[in-house]
């Protein structure tokens, strides 16, 4: 997949989202439309309804004519009502699946580095419960309209289960495949499809729609 952002400095972030689609158009699999980087100053902004439209309106023209979906990949720090409110902007601009979520600027008081209070984007462990509450809004919101990637503190396959049982159809890892490398890929379907066969789920997907009662 390509993970696409916009330039620090764009005055016009969509265009840039726009450009890297055209592209890129015909090397990859899926596109995600990051709109959560805390990396980038203002980027955020384009959360909000008038901006997301404007955005989502024109990657939908200049969406890939080989069908490569297109995933719009959300902040944690977001109360339900905005989540809400970017599900049905989503589903009005055919975006594919929404990506639930990028890291936090929240800084628990759990945390004991030095550098806690550093600037930026906070991920792993600490980002758990967080994309967990941001993944259930949208869950309640999207009511299976529309496909939950979930992201965000994932280390096993409890984790993985969790996050599909919360409705997600998917999920990716970023920081624990840094830690554990890509052998725990493997590990994490071994206990994944493990815990289906206990709960007598016949996969991910009927799982995920226990979550809304489909």
């Amino acid at each position: 997949g390509a993970n696409l952002g916009a330039n620090r400095d764009a005055e016009d972030k969509a265009a840039d989202y726009v450009a890297g689609l055209k592209r890129l158009a015909g090397l990859a699999d899926y596109f995600a439309i990051n709109i959560s980087s805390p990396n980038t100053p203002g980027l955020r902004a384009l959360q909000g309804r008038e901006a997301l439209d404007d955005l989502l309106g024109r990657i939908h023209e200049a969406r890939p004519a080989d069908g490569a979906p297109v995933f719009l990949k959300i902040a944690p720090d977001l109360i339900g009502e905005e989540i809400g409110m970017i599900v049905e902007a989503s589903l009005a601009h055919g975006i594919d699946a929404l990506i639930v979520s990028n890291t936090t600027l929240e800084r628990p008081a759990s945390l004991r580095s030095a550098f806690a209070g550093e600037t930026g984007g906070l991920s792993g462990a600490p980002l758990k419960p967080i994309a967990l509450r941001a993944l259930q809004a949208a869950a309640e919101a999207a009511q299976g309209r529309l496909p939950l990637i979930a992201v965000g503190g994932i280390a096993d396959g409890a984790d993985a289960f969790a996050r599909i049982r919360a409705g997600a159809s998917a999920v990716q890892v970023y920081s624990a495949l840094i830690y554990e490398g890509p052998g725990m890929v493997g590990r994490i379907k071994r206990d994944l499809a493990a815990r289906l066969r206990a709960e007598g789920f016949a996969g991910v997907a009927e799982a995920a729609a226990s979550a809304s009662g489909r």
